[in-house]
Parts: structure tokens; C-alpha cells; sequence
């Protein structure tokens, strides 16, 4: 196949794709700005053909494909291919996206700096929080060694109060084996009078 038909064919498929993508935007959508890209997009070939430059294009087509048919292909030649496929993927998945207005441009860039001013103000809020805050617990601190100090005084007055007033539960075995015999020498004292007594008078 001759360059010139080469030429003419690529020139033809890149007239007619544009021209069907207008068209079915225009039909589908009613949307002036798809035609009007279309159009852009076929008058384009044309005038590339007319400056000559489709025929640079089409050669340097030439020697792409001789390239790949001549050269043995290597892991990075291949990394290479794979980044090119990639990049391409990525540029039509973004064509297919919403596009942003500028009323939706604006309105996300005023709540991105809202953010930005909001950022210090929370960062010097918690700076302050946690500062007030050191204080508070220097304060509390004192308070919680008073009242372990009341509850040591209490306890030590609850362990000293045996000796004070109240008997002993923890008393020695000797003390206790002392004051019976007491108790019952008294007792033996008092019936001994009552006795005395008893014979004085005759009633016993």
C-alpha cells in the first residue's frame, strides 16, 4: 500500500469518527457543545492534510510499527508500554467524568480554605483546653492528699480508741484468768457477812 492511500484512509476515519460523535451527541443529548467539539475535531485532518502533515504523521506511524517489528523487546521496553497503555486508559476514564462547573469549582475551593482556618483555630482550642486543664488536676491534688490524710487521723484514731475508753478484745489470757479470782473472793467476803450477821441475831 502506497503512503498517499494511507494518507487518504487515515484522513477519512479521522473526518468520519468526529463527525458520528457530534452527531450522536446532538440527537441524543441536544447539546451544542458536543457538536460543536465534533466539528472542531473533523476540520482538524483537514487541515493537516492540506499543510502536509499527515503525511509526517503517517510515516512516523511507519517507523513506529517497524520499530516494534525490529526491536527485541526487553522488561523495560515493555514498562515502558505498560505506562503508555496506562496513561491512555486513565485520560478516557476522565473524559467519561462529570465535568466541574464554576459555581461547584468555587464553592469546594471556599469550604477548602474554611477548612485551612478552621484547622489553627481547633489546634489553639485544644492548646488551651489542655492547658486550663494542667491546673486543675495541681488543685486536685492537694484536696486528695487531705483527705488521705483525714482518713489516716481516722484510722489511727479508730486503732487507739481500745486504749482510751473501750476494753480490749485482744486482751492477754493472764488478765483475764486474774479477774475471775477477784470476782469470786468478793463474792465469798459478802456471804460471810451476810452470814455473821445472821448469827447475830439469832436466825441462823
Amino acid at each position: 500500500m502506497s503512503e498517499t492511500t494511507v494518507v487518504a484512509v487515515v484522513t477519512i476515519v479521522l473526518v468520519f469518527l468526529p463527525l458520528l460523535w457530534a452527531l450522536s451527541g446532538w440527537l441524543s443529548r441536544r447539546s451544542s457543545r458536543a457538536l460543536l467539539r465534533g466539528l472542531g475535531l473533523t476540520l482538524i485532518p483537514v487541515g493537516l492534510v492540506l499543510t502536509g502533515l499527515m503525511r509526517l504523521l503517517v510515516r512516523a506511524l511507519r517507523l513506529v510499527v517497524n520499530w516494534f517489528a525490529a526491536t527485541t523487546m526487553t522488561t523495560t521496553i515493555w514498562i515502558g508500554v505498560v505506562v503508555l497503555a496506562v496513561g491512555l486508559v486513565t485520560w478516557l476514564v476522565a473524559g467519561f467524568m462529570t465535568p466541574v462547573d464554576r459555581e461547584t469549582g468555587r464553592q469546594r475551593r471556599k469550604e477548602h480554605a474554611a477548612r485551612k482556618q478552621a484547622r489553627p483555630k481547633n489546634a489553639s482550642r485544644e492548646s488551651a483546653s489542655t492547658g486550663s486543664g494542667s491546673p486543675q488536676n495541681g488543685s486536685q491534688q492537694p484536696w486528695t492528699n487531705q483527705t488521705t490524710g483525714s482518713g489516716a487521723n481516722t484510722a489511727k484514731s479508730s486503732a487507739n480508741a481500745p486504749a482510751q475508753g473501750w476494753p480490749s478484745t485482744s486482751s492477754t489470757p493472764g488478765s483475764s484468768s486474774t479477774a475471775s479470782p477477784n470476782v469470786s473472793a468478793t463474792e465469798k467476803d459478802a456471804d460471810a457477812e451476810v452470814e455473821d450477821i445472821l448469827r447475830r441475831r439469832g436466825l441462823n
